[in-house]
Order: C-alpha cells, then sequence, then structure tokens
C-alpha cells in the first residue's frame, strides 16, 4: 500500500538511501516534488556537494521537459545532469566507449567499423539518411557484394534497416531487420553504410548499444554507478523494457533510485512502453508513495478525467488554488462541454474562444487539426492535408522541420518570406535578423553593422511595395516569385548585396525547390495561399503550438481545451465502447485510446470541450448519470 503524501513532501535522509516509487496522476505536481526534493537531496548529502565529479542523474522523457527542468534547477547545473535517457546514453556511455561499441557490432552482426570519426545519433526530427545521395548508397551495396543490381530503394525504407530490439528484449537474439522490398542480402550492408559512413545510430540502436556496452564492461557500469549514486526517473511509464533494464542495471549496487509516473498516462505503446512497466518495476526496499490532488484543474474536469480512469485505485481530488472566492466561483461554475455538431457557426465561435483565451486544440493525428483551422477555406485544409501525408512515405518529418529545422528548401523559403512581412507589420528590424537566420547562423552585431541608414530606408520601401497590397488569397511562391525579381532590378542592388553578405549566399536570391522534391510536392506547394502558409508556420507547426496532438500536448496544460479524438480502425474500439467498457490499466490496443483520451482530457485548467458524434450522446449521458448517482456528486458536464 503506498503512503498518501502531497507534491510539497519533502524525503527525510532514510528515504533519500532508499529506492523510490511514486503515483501521480496529471496536475499532481510532479515536477515541483521532483525539483524540490532533489534540491533538498543536494543540500543534505555530502556525497552530493562535497564531490566535484558524482552528481544526481535526472531522466525525463522530452527534450521541452528537460528544458522546464533546467530552468527551475537553475543555479545545480554543476551536481546535477537533466537529460532524457538517449542524451544520457550519448554522453556517457556511446561518446566516451567508442571502441566498445564497434567491438560489439562486430561481434554481434560481423559488421566492421573502421575509422576514428565518433558514431552519434541522428538529428531529431530528421531521417538518418537525410542528405545522403541514394545512387552512392546503391554503388555502396553492389561493390560490397560484388554485383551489379539496379536498385530502387528509398531513403526511408534503407533507414530503417535496425537492431530488432524487440527479439532482443524477449528472446536475447542480436538480428537485424528491415522492410520485405529490401533484399535480404542487402540488409547487412545498408546497416554497415548507416554506421560506418553516415556514422548514426537510431533511438533503438541507442538503447540497445548502451545496455550492450555496460552488460559487457563492468569497468563502465562501476564508473556510472560511482558518478550517478542519485537517479529520479520522471514519466516513467514511458519508458520501454529496454530502458527499465539499463536503469536497474545500473541501480543494482550503489546507486539509488526513484521513479515517479502514472500508468494511466502510458501512451507510448509504439515504443515498446507499457502500463505494467511501471506498476512491476521494482528495486530492493522500494519505499512506495501516492499523490492524488490535482492543483491543475477545476473539479469538474476531475470528476471527468476520474471517471474515464474509474477502474483505477488512484483517484484524484482537486486541490487548485484561486486568488480570490469569486474568481473560484467563475472557475467552478464551468461544466464539461460535449459538442455533438462541430460544423456549425457555434462551434466554430467556440474554437475562435479557444484559441483566442490561452487555449488549444488536440486532435489524433496532425493532419486532422488542419480541420479546426479558422478562416481557411476547406480546399486549402484538403492541400495541407496531402502536403503533411506526402511526406509520410520520406525520411523528413515535415512538422519538425517547419517548427525547428528548417533544412528542406521550400520549408527555408516560406519561413524567410512569411518573417520579413513581419518585418514589413512591424517596421522593426528585428526580423530581418530572424529571416537572414533561416540560411545560417547570423551574428547580431554584424547584421547591425550592414543596416546603415541608406539600407534601412531602401528596405522599407522595398517590403512596403512588395507587401502592401498583398491579400490572403496570394500564392506564396507567387510573393517569392515577385521578391526575386524585384530584388533583380537595379535600383535594389544595394539591397541584393546586403542579402549576400548577411546570409553568406552569393547572388542571393530565394530558392523554393531542391532535385529531392518531386513534382506532387511542388504542384501542392504551388497551391499554397498566404494566409493559410501563415496559419501553418505560425499557429500549427510553431514552438508555441495552438493545435497540438495528444502526444505533443502531453505534459503541457492549457486554460481551455478542446479535444476531437475519434477512434480509428487500428484502435479495435468505438467511442462508446471506450467510454462505457473500457479499461485504462489494460495493454490492448483499444485500452491505450482510453489512456490516450484520458491525457487529452486532463490538459485543461478551467475550461473542457469535447467533440462526440451523435450516436454517442445516449451512452455518455447514461454513463456519466450513472456515475454521478454512484459518487453522490453534482452534474459535471452539459451538451451543447
Amino acid at each position: 500500500m503506498a503512503c498518501e503524501i502531497d507534491s510539497g513532501y519533502i524525503l527525510n535522509l532514510e528515504s533519500i538511501n532508499s529506492n523510490k516509487k511514486i503515483y501521480a496522476g496529471p496536475g499532481a505536481g510532479k515536477t515541483y516534488f521532483l525539483i524540490n526534493n532533489i534540491k533538498n537531496m543536494f543540500k543534505k548529502e555530502t556525497k552530493i556537494y562535497k564531490s566535484e565529479r558524482k552528481k544526481i542523474l535526472c531522466i525525463t522523457y522530452t527534450n521541452s521537459a528537460v528544458d522546464e527542468i533546467k530552468s527551475r534547477l537553475e543555479g545545480y547545473e554543476d551536481n546535477i545532469e537533466i537529460c532524457t535517457i538517449h542524451s544520457f546514453i550519448i554522453k556517457y556511455i556511446i561518446q566516451f566507449y567508442q571502441n566498445e561499441l564497434k567491438k560489439i557490432m562486430k561481434e554481434d552482426f560481423d559488421i566492421c567499423i573502421k575509422g576514428n570519426k565518433k558514431i552519434s545519433s541522428q538529428i531529431e526530427g530528421i531521417g538518418i539518411l537525410h542528405r545522403q545521395d541514394k545512387q552512392q548508397i546503391f554503388s555502396y551495396i553492389n561493390v560490397n557484394l560484388g554485383t551489379n543490381e539496379d536498385i530502387s530503394y528509398s531513403k526511408k525504407i534503407m533507414g530503417e534497416v535496425k537492431v530488432d530490439i524487440d527479439k532482443y528484449i524477449n528472446q536475447g537474439g542480436k538480428e537485424l531487420i528491415c522492410s520485405s522490398k529490401i533484399n535480404t542480402s542487402h540488409k547487412k550492408i545498408i546497416k554497415k553504410y548507416l554506421w560506418d559512413v553516415v556514422r548514426k545510430l537510431n533511438h533503438d540502436e541507442i538503447l540497445y548499444f548502451g545496455y550492450r556496452i555496460i552488460e559487457k564492461n563492468p569497468t563502465v557500469l562501476y564508473a556510472l554507478r560511482v558518478q550517478f549514486p542519485y537517479i529520479f526517473v520522471d514519466e516513467f511509464q514511458d519508458t520501454n523494457p529496454l530502458q527499465t533494464k539499463i536503469l536497474s542495471k545500473i541501480c543494482e549496487k550503489i546507486s539509488k533510485i526513484t521513479v515517479i509516473g502514472d500508468v494511466a498516462q502510458s501512451i507510448y505503446s509504439f515504443q515498446g512502453a507499457k502500463p505494467t512497466q511501471f506498476e512491476n518495476f521494482s528495486m530492493p526496499s522500494m519505499e512506495e508513495y501516492a499523490i492524488s490532488g490535482n492543483r491543475r484543474s477545476t473539479n469538474n474536469i476531475v470528476h471527468m478525467c476520474n471517471y474515464i480512469r474509474r477502474n483505477d485505485s488512484l483517484e484524484q481530488n482537486s486541490i487548485k488554488e484561486y486568488k480570490t472566492q469569486e474568481e473560484k466561483k467563475i472557475a467552478e461554475s464551468k461544466l464539461v462541454h460535449f459538442i455533438i455538431n462541430t460544423s456549425n457557426k457555434k462551434v466554430e465561435n467556440i474554437i475562435r474562444e479557444v484559441l483566442n483565451n490561452e487555449g488549444v486544440i488536440i486532435t489524433r493525428t496532425w493532419a486532422y487539426a488542419f480541420n479546426y483551422l479558422i478562416d481557411i477555406p476547406n480546399e486549402q485544409k484538403e492541400v495541407l492535408k496531402k502536403i503533411y501525408n506526402s511526406y509520410y512515405i520520406s525520411p523528413i518529418d515535415i512538422r519538425y522541420e517547419i517548427a525547428e529545422s528548417s533544412s528542406v528548401l521550400w520549408v527555408k523559403a516560406f519561413k524567410f518570406i512569411i518573417l520579413l512581412s513581419k518585418t514589413y507589420q512591424t517596421r522593426t528590424m528585428n526580423n530581418i535578423l530572424n529571416a537572414a537566420r533561416v540560411y545560417g547562423n547570423i551574428d547580431r552585431n554584424m547584421l547591425k553593422d550592414k543596416l546603415s541608414m541608406e539600407i534601412i530606408i531602401k528596405l522599407n520601401k522595398f517590403l512596403n511595395d512588395l507587401f502592401k497590397d498583398i491579400n490572403s488569397k496570394a500564392k506564396v511562391v507567387e510573393v517569392i516569385d515577385t521578391f526575386n525579381n524585384r530584388l533583380d532590378k537595379m535600383e535594389n542592388l544595394k539591397i541584393k548585396d546586403f542579402f549576400s553578405e548577411v546570409t553568406k549566399i552569393q547572388n542571393f536570391k530565394i530558392e523554393l525547390f531542391s532535385e529531392e522534391d518531386n513534382e506532387k510536392i511542388k504542384d501542392l506547394i504551388n497551391e499554397l495561399e498566404w494566409e493559410t502558409a501563415h496559419a501553418l508556420f505560425n499557429d500549427v507547426f510553431s514552438k508555441n503550438s495552438k493545435y497540438m496532438t495528444v502526444q505533443q500536448a502531453k505534459g503541457l496544460e492549457w486554460k481551455k481545451v478542446f479535444i476531437s479524438i475519434n477512434p480509428t480502425r487500428g484502435d479495435s474500439i468505438t467511442f462508446s465502447t471506450m467510454f462505457s467498457e473500457s479499461n485504462i490499466l489494460s495493454e490492448n490496443v483499444s485500452d491505450e485510446f482510453t489512456r490516450m483520451f484520458y491525457v487529452a482530457c486532463s490538459r485543461a485548467i478551467e475550461e473542457l470541450f469535447i467533440c462526440i458524434e451523435e450516436k454517442d450522446k445516449i451512452i455518455v449521458e447514461q454513463q456519466l448519470d450513472k456515475y454521478i448517482k454512484r459518487k453522490s456528486i453534482d452534474k459535471f458536464y452539459d451538451f451543447l
């Protein structure tokens, strides 16, 4: 039986030196608990603050979570390592023990790696063979096999040749797997190219080789134990079996581990994570605690979430704090709203209200999110869906490209022209810097030196002429063509020289397409209108997006949340069945959908809108009314 605590609980020295498991639902204050106990441990435990070498290791699931924890542990960085499990393995195992890595590649897969160039991880969001020449790979295969075959694999399926992690975990097998489209005799040569030429490991292989190195080399394992006597793992329900094996191995001796998680929020089965991973995780003399309070959401939202996880022993209660009684009265009066018809004007107004008042739209997929773009014609929404889906079989994550990377040529072009338009709108030069940075890392001081008064005046006139008459229906490629044509005019040569200097691109102009872009992509990009592109780059695929998939939304919160999540055929469940019969703790495919729905609902702070179909209304009403009667609580929902 887990000991009930709150998020402000500080572990005593005896508990610090034991293994711990913390059950904590959404809004429980997991990060607050984590931060305060890491700080407390640092202050109390002499083996940390008196050592220049020993550190507390804090592992969490996403880079955004890493950034948040780092910001809240500012000043403690020297003695605390905060990272994802993959970055931990790369930094402390793979990077340091390259010879061990190569030995295991030879021993396990008979692949000999030569040279001293380091093997590292693929870049997040970018296919492992991105920017690699296909013909060069085909030639490599033929040279190594002594053949002269006509090969025509896509870079995506070649990049997916990988270590069979599932077989290793379940049977101890050490094999490579690949698409059925790849000739089995090519499999090992392609993998050799990825490891020996590209020198990259995919995410699963980082885990595999990280584990194999500490398994085979006791010295590496001992060094990690000495350096990290205390390990905290947040969102433990998201770990897969191999991650768990790595952490268990390190903590067999010396190191003490604290894991924090919630089985009801396990939604990464496609990466091997299972609810039972957290439930069954055990270390010697492990203490168990539970935090049942919910500091995030109102009573009505918590009641809704409690209904979804009604088969679980962890029932939350709202302990949300308010500045005034009036604020509390207003917030707690808002019911959970079920929306039946999503095509009427009233729903459109709700979406506007959500987006304009610290809210978010959560959908099952990114392509489905385009349905909820405001003031964008349906034809343009279809174009966006086709663009997104056309990258599905490519090694490019187009969402990441637009939001983060910008290595795809048309993405660079669109981002550059949109940032220039912001300069025109705001009449500030900062966006000139941001636009130039799309094409490289531009030094701000150097740019200021180039921005003479003469150039600023010319730029203002140039941008004014370019953007003053633009309308929402203008094709973006046409705006880019106009930019290029005007840049070549005699009176604008100084502006062209300016962009050439700051971007270090000789004879600067905006290039739209590369050889990698097929005709289908080009035709779709040519159809994108100005307002549609703005919505795609600024509202959907942006760092502060108002549109989210469930996986993207996990760990975040918003004042208002609008949910449109329906089961697909692959979920093996209907919405009505999910609402009436599902078990949130089960490991069936159908029950993962229930956990996804739960995660989405639990992101809401004050107001929650849930889209359902007319046929599901009766079941929802019946089941919730039964629950309300059984729990003797006030009605917490309505239908719009």
